[in-house]
Order: structure tokens, then C-alpha cells, then sequence
């Protein structure tokens, strides 16, 4: 059986590396080839944006122009080197890309960083740490507001960053994983609701709900299968559809109800409070909760990495 990166065994053994890789060394501290696509992207947004009085349709497609010029050249040069290279080639560019798209440690040690002082009484600096990975005002958060929102980005981000790129990586191979990560990308550099980026970075927008909304849904039946599994599938069910976003709804309704914690409810944004959905249900989080939401992400990558291993002796 052949896929897109060679062998099913090959891409295990890709898969394999580019996770150990990422688990030893994390994200390079330089020279990320992200930081070089996003000051692309932020190029060709100047050059391409017009006025936002222009007409919503006009911004759109200048949106859609923008989206493929940003992505496509970097997409396509990486197809045709994989083309080109030698097997042995072949799998290291396919470990590199991967270990490049996929952010597991670096998941891992953000979560860390607010769990460590949250769980010493250190509020301020959990507060500082929680708000380098969260959008929401942090100044003022007590124990369970940090610990809320450092759980809802360890499970939101759990898709988002690590299931999702080795999703595209399995089924597509490298191009998929890259194609994935650039996207997402895109959806959070221009896919705010902001009347500035409204219109031009609908496509962003979309593309990124269309390439996570199997991923996510594998990923609730993952939080589901490593966590209170009749919990998980009934907020998933019950509360994912109330939330914004169509995909980080059911994942962390579901990874709420794994963890059997209540999460969602107020939050505040930008200086304004806002009522959210509940997701979830159980105990009211704590410090340690956060541990148990990176361990629920660890326990869901090395069920991946078995079922893929599994196939691959299989087929």
C-alpha cells in the first residue's frame, strides 16, 4: 500500500522522528521557518488589501488572491523537492516538515509555565504566562480563572497545533502537513472578526474550519478514548454546537468532559465581558488540572502513534 510519502512504514517511522525531535528539542528558539512565512504573509497582505470601504466582495477576493499567493509558491517548491529528492532525502525533509508543523513540547511547556507558579500561589506570574497563549484580559484572573483558561487553550491547541498537522502529514504527507500549518496560519494572522480584516480574511477563515473539521472530530473521539469517554461524547454532542467556532466547540466541550471539569462561562475581552457557553461538566478547575489536560494530549499522541503503527503491521 503506497501513500503519499512512500511506504505506510516509512511514514511511521517519519512520524515517529519528527515527535521525538519536537519532544527533545522543542520549536527552534531561531530561524523558524514560520517566523520567515508570516513575514511573507504580512508582505503580501500590504500589497494586496485595499481600502475596507471598498465593497465586501472586492476584499474578499483579494482576500482569496492573498491566501493563494502566500501559500501556494512555498507548497508547491516543497512538492516538487520531495519529486526530485532520493528516498533517503525523501524521509528527512518528511521528518523535518512535520517536526517543523507540529507543536506538542511547545504546548506542552507553555501549559507548563502557568501550571508550575499556579500551583506555588505565584498568581502574577501565572497570570503573565497564561497570557501569551490566551487573547483574553489576564491582569485580574483569580487561581480558577488561570487555570480555566490555560485548560481551554491546552485542548483547543491540542487540535489545532499537534493533531491536526500529523492528521494532514498521514494523509497527504509532508505537502499536507505544510499546507495545514500554513493555514492556520493565515487564520490567525487575518481570520478576526475586526473591520479591518472582516472580509479580506474570510477565505483564511474557511479554509481553516474546512481543513480542522475532521481532525477535530477525530480528536473528540481521542480526548474521548484517553479520558471519562461517556462524559466526553455528551458535551461534545450536546454543548460543541454553541460555541463560535464549529470546530473548537466539540473538541473542548469533549476534552472538558474527559477531564470532567467545567469549563467556558465569562470571560473577559478586550475590556468587555462576555458570557460563553459551559462545556463540560464536574469539578471546578484547579491548579492541577492542568497537568491532567497536558497528560489527556500525551495519552491522545501515543494513541495515534499506535493506531498508525498498528496499520502499518497490518497493511
Amino acid at each position: 500500500m503506497e501513500l503519499p510519502i512512500g511506504h505506510l512504514v516509512t511514514t511511521v517511522y517519519a512520524l515517529i522522528a519528527a515527535l521525538v525531535i519536537d519532544r527533545m528539542f522543542g520549536e527552534p528558539s531561531r530561524w523558524h521557518p514560520l517566523i520567515g512565512f508570516g513575514k511573507w504573509a504580512a508582505f503580501c497582505r500590504r500589497r494586496l488589501q485595499k481600502s475596507i470601504e471598498e465593497d465586501r466582495w472586492r476584499q474578499r477576493w483579494f482576500g482569496v488572491l492573498a491566501w493563494l499567493i502566500t501559500v501556494l509558491p512555498p507548497v508547491l517548491l516543497l512538492a516538487l523537492l520531495l519529486e526530485l529528492s532520493p528516498d533517503w532525502l525523501h524521509f528527512v525533509i518528511s521528518t523535518l516538515v512535520l517536526y517543523f508543523t507540529v507543536g506538542w513540547q511547545s504546548l506542552r511547556l507553555h501549559a507548563l509555565a502557568i501550571a508550575v507558579p499556579l500551583c506555588l500561589g505565584h498568581l502574577q506570574e501565572a497570570r503573565n504566562a497564561v497570557g501569551r497563549i490566551v487573547s483574553r484580559d489576564t491582569d485580574q484572573l483569580n487561581e480558577e480563572e488561570i487555570a480555566k483558561a490555560g485548560i481551554e487553550s491546552v485542548l483547543e491547541n491540542g487540535s489545532d497545533a499537534v493533531f491536526a498537522p500529523i492528521f494532514w502529514f498521514l494523509i497527504l504527507g509532508p505537502v499536507g502537513a505544510l499546507l495545514y500549518r500554513f493555514a492556520n496560519t493565515l487564520d490567525a494572522m487575518w481570520g478576526y472578526k475586526t473591520e479591518f480584516l472582516l472580509h479580506f480574511g474570510w477565505c483564511a477563515a474557511r479554509v481553516d474550519d474546512v481543513l480542522n473539521f475532521i481532525p477535530a472530530r477525530l480528536v473528540v473521539l481521542t480526548y474521548a478514548a484517553c479520558g471519562n469517554s461517556r462524559t466526553a461524547l455528551k458535551c461534545a454532542r450536546q454543548q460543541g454546537s454553541n460555541w463560535k467556532s464549529p470546530n473548537a466547540g466539540p473538541v473542548m466541550a469533549a476534552g472538558a468532559g474527559a477531564l470532567q471539569l467545567q469549563l467556558g462561562g465569562k470571560a473577559q475581552y478586550f475590556g468587555e465581558i462576555q458570557q460563553r457557553p459551559p462545556l463540560g461538566e464536574g469539578q471546578i478547575p484547579v491548579a492541577t488540572d492542568l497537568d491532567r489536560a497536558i497528560w489527556l494530549v500525551d495519552k491522545g499522541v501515543y494513541l495515534w502513534v499506535a493506531v498508525v503503527g498498528i496499520a502499518a503491521c497490518v497493511f
